[in-house]
C-alpha cells in the first residue's frame, strides 16, 4: 500500500503542484496528517497568535488517480481514520461564532484516551474521528486549503468520517486529492473556531461513478448529504437546496415543481461549519429516496 508522510503536503489546491504519489482506481492509500497546526502546538504556552499561519490547515498530497478524466464524477472512500493520542484546541479574540467574548489567547493541549477526548479532566467527550479537509485540484486559480468549495476542501463536515466517502467532480486528470485538518470530534457550526484538532492517518481509495450533482457531498448509512458553501448561511442553504431538488428530479423523473414539492418534506438542512472563510451548509436526502447503484457497493 502506498503511504504518504505528512511532509508531502500542500496550502493550496491547484493542477500546479506536481503529484506526490500516484494509485490506480479501487487501490487503497494511506495519508499521514499533521494537525491543522502543523504541529506547532505542542505546549499551553504556545498561542494561535504566535504561530506561523503559513504552515496552517496542510493537506497530504496530491495524490494523482489513474484512470480519472477531467469531468468525471468520482467517489473518494474513506475506508479507516486513526488519530494521536492527543489533540489541540485554540481559543483567539475574534475566533469562532462567539469569538467577540474571547478577551486572550489561550490553548488546550487534549488528551485522547479510552475512546474520548479530555477537555478538561472531568469532561470526557466520546471521540467520533472525521475529515476536515479533502478534495481535488479545482478548475481554475489555485484555492486555498482553508477554503471550502465545488473542490471539496475545508468542508469541516462531522458526517466525513469512516465508512462514508465524498463525491464530486474531478477538474484535471488524476483529480489530484489531497487530505488533512483531522478532528477527534467536532461538532455542527465549529463554534468556536475549532474541533479537537489532530494529527493521525487516514486510508482511502477512489472509484468513478455516474452522479448528477455538481457540488461535494458526503454518501453515508444515513443518505446523501450535499455540501454547499458561500459567504452566507442563508445562501449556502439556498445553494444546497437547489441541488437536491436537481438530483431527486434527476433520480425520479418528476417535474421540477413536483422534484421541488417531494424535496420540502424529505430533506434535512444542518450546518456544517460557520467559521472558515465561505460557511458550509449539509442538505440530507434520505437513503431511501437516493437511487440504489448509488449504494450498490455497499452491504446491505
Amino acid at each position: 500500500m502506498i503511504r504518504v508522510p505528512a511532509t508531502s503536503a500542500i496550502t493550496a489546491f491547484s493542477a500546479e503542484h506536481a503529484p506526490v504519489a500516484e494509485v490506480g482506481l479501487g487501490e487503497i492509500f494511506e495519508c499521514e496528517t499533521a494537525d491543522c497546526y502543523g504541529g506547532q502546538m505542542r505546549s499551553e504556552a504556545v498561542l494561535r497568535p504566535q504561530i506561523d499561519m503559513a504552515r496552517f490547515n496542510r493537506a497530504t498530497g496530491p495524490v494523482r488517480i489513474a484512470g480519472v478524466q477531467a469531468g468525471d464524477a468520482i467517489r473518494i472512500d474513506v475506508h479507516a481514520i486513526e488519530i494521536a493520542d492527543h489533540g489541540v484546541m485554540a481559543l483567539s479574540p475574534g475566533l469562532g461564532v462567539l469569538g467577540e467574548r474571547v478577551f486572550r489567547a489561550d490553548t488546550r493541549i487534549v488528551p485522547v484516551s479510552g475512546g474520548h477526548a479530555w477537555i478538561t479532566p472531568g469532561t470526557p467527550v466520546p471521540v467520533a474521528p472525521m475529515i476536515g479537509v479533502l478534495g481535488v485540484a479545482p478548475e481554475g486559480a489555485a484555492v486555498g486549503s482553508s477554503w471550502p468549495g465545488a473542490h471539496g476542501g475545508n468542508l469541516d463536515t462531522r458526517v466525513l468520517q469512516a465508512g462514508s466517502s465524498l463525491v464530486l467532480r474531478a477538474a484535471h486528470v488524476g483529480a489530484l486529492i489531497a487530505v488533512g485538518d483531522l478532528h477527534a470530534v467536532q461538532g455542527d457550526g465549529e463554534l468556536g473556531g475549532t474541533g479537537v484538532e489532530i494529527a493521525g492517518r487516514v486510508r482511502l481509495s477512489v472509484e468513478r461513478v455516474t452522479y448528477a450533482g455538481r457540488l461535494p457531498a458526503v454518501r453515508h448509512d444515513v443518505g446523501l448529504s450535499v455540501l454547499a458553501s458561500a459567504e452566507t448561511l442563508d445562501e449556502a442553504v439556498r445553494l444546497g437546496f437547489s441541488e437536491a431538488v436537481s438530483l431527486i428530479e434527476a433520480w425520479r423523473g418528476l417535474s421540477w415543481e413536483d422534484a421541488y414539492r417531494t424535496t420540502s418534506v424529505i430533506v434535512h438542512t444542518e450546518v456544517s461549519q460557520m467559521v472558515n472563510p465561505l460557511v458550509t451548509a449539509r442538505v440530507t436526502i434520505p437513503r431511501e429516496w437516493c437511487p440504489a447503484d448509488l449504494y450498490a457497493d455497499v452491504p446491505q
